[in-house]
């Protein structure tokens, strides 16, 4: 639930404290430093080492392109991926095969084509790009099997406009709630349409999410400030088509009014928030207990992170390789936890 805790009744509460005064009657302002203290604090709280359930955002989800490893996005509050899932999309049972996909720092490009299940992200600016074509049609994989062949959805425009066909746009229907969960409802769907003659060119700097029709094809404006998802390996001509969705943790927001409220912070939590400006603003002022209130808030950060000890984590270990000799897997895919699969058994 949306938070229903304002700057400003954490500002009151402060101003209860007496030595605290002469920060709250600082001359001339009426919003600092109480709003400054309170950006630092929203920074520290959200950069602990935890994948906070509150904090949470996801993607929209992205059909593959064979050959094609960036996925351009909109996304500008990406702080680090989580995870994420890959579904075979254009499988026909139920519920449909779903697999996690391992997040990670960094992976660098690649010309290796299998199942994907690797991810990471990069600025927009790094993202591989494609070559536009005249008169080529530019293939959609939901309802075909396999694949269907297409050149790379995504190209920079003459004025440096970041351009993309957006997947997500696509009524991915479903007959119960829950990617994956059920049929289709939708038969299939054509490709995205067919080129024109001439490259479509937008003015510079158009906004994210901008449309161009180019033949019977809309390209649509990403965010040159967002991010890019990356995967690992590329997908394969005339492989599976895989809807791809990652999941995220969101960057700490910015304060610009203390009738702002403290979201993502859950009214459950508070009680941390207060305490973590409190501790702040004793440091501000300068007084001897800022020290022991930074210290308590840290501790009741970590009881808190720590009650997530009771929710069981999923995961296992994998070896890399048999106890008397190398691992027997070839082209520099050894088993891990990123890929735990039977390579000579074909399966996913």
């Amino acid at each position: 639930m949306a938070s229903t805790i304002t700057l400003q009744s954490v500002v009151n509460y402060l101003k209860t404290y007496a030595d605290l005064k002469p920060v709250s009657d600082a001359g001339g302002f009426t919003e600092e430093p109480f709003l400054t203290l309170a950006n630092e604090i929203m920074q520290k709280f959200l950069a602990q080492g935890m994948d906070w359930k509150f904090n949470r955002g996801s993607a929209q989800p992205r059909l593959t392109v064979p050959l094609q490893q960036d996925y351009v996005t909109s996304i500008t509050n990406l702080s680090w991926l989580e995870q994420g899932w890959r579904i075979d999309i254009n499988n026909s049972q139920v519920p449909k095969p779903i697999f996690g996909m391992e997040a990670v720092r960094d992976l660098a490009q690649t010309s290796y084509q299998a199942n994907p299940f690797n991810m990471s992200w990069i600025p927009n600016s790094l993202a591989l790009y494609g070559t536009w074509r005249p008169l080529t049609a530019y293939g959609c994989g939901y309802g075909s099997t396999p694949n269907p062949a297409s050149p790379i959805q995504q190209f920079i425009d003459a004025n440096g406009n970041f351009l993309y066909i957006n997947s997500s746009v696509l009524n991915l229907s479903f007959t119960s709630p829950g990617i994956g969960q059920a049929g289709l409802v939708l038969p299939g769907s054509p490709p995205y349409g067919t080129s024109g003659a001439v490259q479509p060119v937008l003015p510079p700097n158009s906004p994210a999410g901008t449309t161009v029709i180019d033949g019977t094809v809309t390209w649509t404006v990403a965010d040159p400030a967002g991010i890019a998802i990356r995967i690992v390996p590329m997908p394969a001509i005339s492989g599976l088509t895989w809807l791809i969705a990652p999941i995220y943790q969101k960057k700490p927001p910015i304060f610009t009014s203390l009738q702002d409220f403290i979201d993502p912070v859950p009214d459950e939590y508070g009680y941390l928030f207060r305490q973590g400006c409190l501790s702040r603003a004793y440091q501000h002022a300068g007084t001897r207990n800022a020290m022991e209130a930074y210290s308590q808030w840290e501790e009741a950060i970590m009881i808190a992170l720590r009650s997530a000890d009771r929710e069981r984590e999923e995961a296992s270990f994998y070896p890399t390789q048999g106890l008397t000799s190398g691992n027997p897997f070839r082209y520099g895919m050894p088993v891990g936890p990123a890929w735990p699969y039977d390579w000579y058994g074909g399966g996913y």
